[in-house]
């Protein structure tokens, strides 16, 4: 059985035909009235704001006794452009290289406070998901 229904969309008007499929059961007919008018308000949802949450860049907690921090790649790409020396200092949110991945560049932001301690890749490297790439102290 086909029935047809007016809808409206975001103040669109669309006529849509809706097919019963499988073990159809007798419905009972209402008076004729617009679809629209008849629905009840309680029906019709509110939007609800839905607030994203926004990133905080969080510091780890320091590592007693000066102990190295190792800073791993977040997934497998090649290294474009290192940004830090060894023996820089680093901030966390510090941005310390460019690597491309998946056909875009991405920049590895320092999640330590410290100073880069040695540089174990080279720009034109490949790197793997959590292979070492530095160790800050």
């Amino acid at each position: 059985m086909v029935r047809k229904f007016r809808v409206v969309v975001n103040g669109k008007e669309y006529v849509v035909e809706v097919e019963e499929i499988g073990n159809p059961q007798k419905v009972q007919e209402k008076p004729k009235t617009n679809p629209v008018s008849s629905v009840p308000s309680t029906a019709v949802e509110e939007k609800k704001q839905v607030q994203e949450p926004k990133p905080e860049i969080v510091e780890r907690e320091e590592i007693p006794g000066g102990e190295e921090k190792l800073v791993k790649a977040p997934m497998a790409g090649i290294v474009l452009k290192i940004l830090v020396k060894e023996g820089q200092q680093v901030k966390v949110g510090d941005k310390l290289l460019v690597f491309e991945a998946m056909k875009m560049e991405n920049e590895l932001q320092s999640e330590f406070s410290g100073t880069v301690k040695e540089i174990l890749v080279k720009e034109g490297e490949n790197i793997e998901t959590g292979q070492v790439l530095m160790k800050i102290v």
